[in-house]
């Protein structure tokens, strides 16, 4: 018992990668478990109610979309994301020789937000009876108008979901670029992280709009902000339904490659490997993976032909559309011509990355069909987007896998039973195949999405035979997950697990040993904030049940009481954390006398280690606040009459008090940069002058915003729902204050730090990435002035067409 309870302990306190990858694979496996029984659910009611007998029932009927809306998001953000960046933890650092990941307790914290984020979204089944579901997409007007409370569950798990991922991605990328061994050039660089690098990009830009959709959507629920809805008879405090969808699918479009990416780059893995020799093309494989991340942020219009009537963005979506399918198709050319003249392995591992190869190029000659605008007003919303959706996200499953497979005596020491694992494939191939098959005919057919029942008796047949089909994966599955767990306790032992394939023998290793091998202290931080989220979600929905109908009957909601508690105890956990992590190290390292840990090497960088780091979570700051904003200028380019009409009750903004908070917030930046300067000539009173004159400065703009610009205003009837001006200005520029105080937190932090002799004119890395942050801060105050008090949005003419 206390070597299990031992075992546990580890477990929760690790900042090892490759322990919190393993952590990542078994969450990942429970919610794609649970997924598949939200998916069986709806085959089987489907196939149960012929079309002659079906009859509405509304409870039914709403219990079929709640698992509809559970099934979609959990297999994307959660199974999938969960499983590829699981496999990430493990094999990235070992693929590029560094010791750990850049920042092991932000990834650590990372893994353990992914649990709240797994228990708001299933828990919010319980009730699916208050209430219609939203769809895995979460459209507005049931999103916004549902009364149950498993959709606030829902938005606020995707909200620290999206931070979990956001971090993730910085993450990943900082390790390739800082800690990979030095010897190691890009361009020599493993397959698989280059798709991770791809990848991590598209999370640091692609999340933050999904987050800023669900937080609105949060703020219309239950502050009645007019973002989505439209309000009848009153145009000035309406919305626009179409663009929650643009922010959704600017998201959603790239997350499909969050996922594919990193398929793609365990599929050049394994198959240069089981094909014994080095991928051909290799400098093409790893550039495409960029070139597929940047142009997928210019395609996501195409899931909106139907509700976008302007021909220009059509052409437009439909060109980039068909752009992205180029250096997808670069791959699937350097995989085949890799296999040309190999000496092919065909080991279980290489028949699931073959199947990839399958399912991924027939989902790419399915999707050629939406560019085409004409073929997609009628395939759009019918079960052929649902066959070449599922063709894709299965090829990125046959991915994950088959590396899994491959790595598994890597990991274990063991080998699984080949036979049971060629069995599986054959199971899940078959069952995939056909099910996508049937779904894409059913589809040309007319058969609609989201329908409890097949509508028409000529569809109905294929619906039955998708249940069968799918009763066919499902049991691959089961043998598959069933193969590994027996050989992880009885499978045979492995001679060589750094080499178990005997890659080495054909230069392709799978294990690069690091310059400095990793020290993990265990550290019970990360997993009480990562956890400690539950309670922070109750506490925010708790803090809004006085203002929010729709919370009201939820007596387990407490009140603001427990709300602030909450919130306080959570903010209180993150200073302990600060004190008893950051802080000893710091006093540490001045009873060192100021001697720095072991530095290890790095490849050659013109920036510092941490002003690369604030630089890629200014950017994700910088998605957040562009989502925002343009939101702003579509809305008054779209809602053209209800902004004028709305204009006629917005008081003037220019006033003495707004101006002289301005002047405050731009002088800091000055004052920033001198503190800065004082520090580098070793000035430690000069900083702290300038560096209590930057705070001081921050300070007013945030109290003259919050304590006397916001009560004049609302004097005037200048409230956050007043308008649809009105939503955007109070959201927006709340949003901005609460980063001011966020900068002021940095400041306070850095200003101890140095205080403790931790950041010196030697070491200036957390000053810099301070001032940073806050001319970033900054700069953003500038756009606002310009766009609110200045009136810049208001000068936008109407649009000639509705977009």
């Amino acid at each position: 018992m206390s070597r299990l309870a031992d075992k546990l302990f580890d477990y929760l306190t690790t900042t090892d990668a490759h322990k919190i990858g393993l952590m990542y694979l078994t969450l990942s496996i429970i919610n794609f478990v649970l997924a598949g029984v939200a998916a069986m659910y709806m085959r089987y009611t489907i196939a149960a109610t012929p079309p002659a007998t079906a009859v509405s029932d509304p409870f039914n009927d709403r219990l079929y979309t709640w698992f509809m809306s559970l099934h979609g998001l959990a297999m994307l953000l959660l199974f999938a994301t969960q499983a590829l960046v699981g496999l990430a933890n493990v094999l990235v650092p070992k693929l590029i020789g560094a010791p750990d990941l850049y920042w092991p307790r932000v990834n650590a914290l990372s893994f353990w937000m992914q649990i709240p984020f797994t228990v708001f979204l299933w828990s919010s089944l319980f009730f699916w009876q208050d209430g219609d579901s939203i769809g895995w997409t979460l459209y507005p007007p049931l999103s916004t108008r549902s009364p149950s409370l498993g959709v606030d569950l829902i938005l606020i798990g995707i909200v620290i979901g999206g931070l979990s991922t956001t971090l993730t991605g910085i993450n990943f990328i900082l390790t390739i670029t800082r800690l990979r061994r030095p010897d190691i050039k890009m361009l020599d660089m493993s397959l698989f992280a280059w798709s991770v690098l791809a990848a991590s990009m598209l999370m640091v830009m692609a999340l933050p709009p999904l987050s800023v959709g669900a937080v609105m959507l949060l703020l219309e629920r239950h502050l009645g902000l007019p973002f989505f809805d439209v309000t009848p008879g009153n145009p000035a405090a309406s919305g626009d339904p179409r663009l929650f969808q643009h922010i959704f699918w600017f998201f959603g479009h790239p997350e499909v490659y969050i996922l594919v990416l990193p398929a793609m780059g365990l599929v050049s893995e394994v198959i240069q490997r089981m094909a014994r020799r080095r991928a051909y093309g290799y400098t093409a494989i790893a550039v495409s993976s960029v070139a597929i991340a940047a142009i997928s942020f210019a395609v996501w219009m195409h899931h909106m032909f139907t509700a976008v009537q302007d021909y220009a963005p059509r052409i437009a979506m439909a060109l980039t559309t068909m752009a992205v399918a180029i250096p997808s198709g670069v791959k699937v050319f350097n995989w085949v011509a890799t296999l040309y003249g190999g000496r092919i392995s065909l080991r279980a591992p290489m028949l699931f990355m073959l199947t990839f190869l399958l399912f991924f190029i027939v989902g790419g000659v399915t999707g050629v069909f939406f560019p085409v605008v004409t073929l997609d007003l009628h395939l759009q919303d019918t079960y052929f987007v649902l066959g070449h959706f599922h063709y894709i996200v299965n090829a990125i499953a046959f991915g994950a896998l088959g590396a899994l497979l491959y790595y598994f005596p890597h990991l274990t020491g063991r080998w699984y039973n080949e036979r049971l694992a060629v069995l599986s494939w054959g199971l899940i191939t078959v069952g995939g195949f056909m099910t996508y098959t049937l779904m894409s005919a059913a589809g040309i057919l007319g058969s609609p999405r989201r329908y409890a029942a097949a509508p028409t008796p000529d569809v109905y047949p294929y619906h039955v035979g998708m249940t069968i089909f799918t009763i066919i994966l499902a049991t691959g599955l089961v043998i598959y997950f069933a193969n590994l767990l027996y050989s992880l306790f009885n499978g045979r032992p492995v001679e060589n697990r750094a080499d178990p394939w005997g890659s080495s023998k054909y230069g392709l290793p799978d294990v690069i040993p690091p310059v400095v091998k990793p020290h993990h202290e265990p550290n019970p931080w990360p997993f009480i904030l990562g956890v400690g989220m539950i309670p922070l979600g109750l506490g925010v929905l708790s803090l809004l049940k006085d203002v929010s109908p729709k919370l009201a009957n939820y007596s387990f909601l407490s009140g603001p009481h427990i709300g602030l508690a909450a919130v306080g105890t959570f903010i209180a956990l993150g200073v302990a954390w600060f004190v008893l992590d950051q802080v000893k190290t710091a006093k540490m390292l001045r009873l060192m006398n100021g001697a720095a840990h072991f530095e290890i090497p790095k490849p050659p960088s013109l920036w510092g280690d941490l002003k690369v780091s604030i630089s890629w979570v200014i950017l994700s700051e910088i998605a957040i606040f562009g989502s925002f904003i343009s939101s702003v200028y579509y809305a008054r380019v779209v809602l053209y009459e209800g902004w004028n009409a709305a204009l006629h009750h917005v008081p003037e903004l220019i006033t003495p008090l707004s101006l002289a908070m301005s002047f405050a917030l731009w002088s800091s930046s000055f004052t920033a940069m001198m503190a800065r300067r004082s520090l580098l000539k070793g000035r430690r009173g000069g900083f702290f002058g300038w560096l209590v004159a930057t705070m001081a400065l921050g300070i007013f703009f945030a109290a003259g915003q919050f304590f006397a610009e916001y009560p004049e205003l609302f004097a005037h009837g200048f409230t956050p729902g007043s308008s649809i001006i009105a939503s955007y200005f109070f959201t927006i520029v709340t949003l901005h204050g609460f980063h001011v105080i966020i900068g002021l937190v940095f400041w306070g932090l850095v200003g101890v730090l140095v205080a403790l002799g931790y950041w010196n004119e030697k070491r200036p890395d957390g000053v810099e990435a301070a001032e940073y942050y806050w001319h970033f801060v900054d700069a953003v105050w500038v756009v606002l002035f310009l766009t609110f008090y200045l009136g810049a949005v208001n000068m936008i003419a109407p649009a000639p067409t509705a977009i």
